[in-house]
């Protein structure tokens, strides 16, 4: 199965060329003049997503929610993005996973919005965040980083923002590979990872931007 993943894309809708099975973004999809306005930003899936996903060579679509996507957190959306999706003959074909799951070509994603830290933000608390997840979970797609191999380290500010909680997570799953954003310069390209079965596992950090908002790497392939 291929995927290309992207996260902090911000309104940015970057050129995908090559074909998939599925792409993947894993939070802070909404553009930041609308960010705070719901109308806004489902107008802006519908007027500028939607059209991009029909033009792609890829087969199914995941959107996971992440801290600038206030859209989200309104009751209405999930039943304005099934109508946007009906609308366009895409029910089936994206799939909005928030604390939920969906199996594609035999494997499991299962998807996590939370960060921490950052209060006043959407899917945000300052500790305590709840990161668990179906045990059968393949490829696990969280907005937060977890706190292994530099994938959450802004060297500007010489610091590591991951999650302990949630690389202690992942290390006691079985997941083949978690797909993460929201610290837009931590450390991309894949990091390895040993699980405490013996398995192996890949952090891909696919933020597609710099700390000041400029389009700065490439969505992310990754084969499984």
């Amino acid at each position: 199965m291929k995927i290309i993943a992207l996260s902090d894309l911000h309104g940015n809708l970057v050129k995908i060329s090559e074909s998939a099975d599925v792409l993947v973004i894993a939070g802070d999809f909404s553009p930041l003049y609308c960010q705070q306005d719901p109308i806004g930003t489902i107008g802006w899936i519908e007027s500028r997503l939607i059209p991009l996903f029909k033009k792609l060579d890829i087969s199914d679509f995941i959107i996971v929610p992440g801290n600038h996507d206030f859209a989200c957190t309104y009751s209405f959306f999930n039943d304005d993005l099934k109508t946007i999706l009906s609308r366009h003959e895409l029910i089936g074909r994206v799939h909005y996973l928030n604390r939920s799951s969906v199996k594609l070509f035999g494997k499991k994603f299962y998807g996590i919005p939370d960060t921490e830290g950052l209060l006043g933000w959407a899917f945000s608390k300052k500790c305590n965040v709840d990161y668990s997840f179906d045990k059968d979970t393949d490829i696990l797609i969280t907005h937060q980083p977890p706190k292994i191999s530099g994938v959450g380290f802004v060297s500007a500010y010489n610091k590591d923002f991951g999650s302990i909680d949630l690389r202690n997570m992942i290390l006691d799953s079985n997941i083949e590979a978690n797909i993460c954003g929201h610290i837009h310069t931590g450390k991309h390209g894949g990091c390895k990872l040993s699980l405490n079965n013996g398995k192996t596992s890949c952090i891909y950090n696919v933020s597609i931007l710099d700390e000041d908002y400029n389009i700065a790497f490439e969505p992310t392939v990754i084969e499984i």
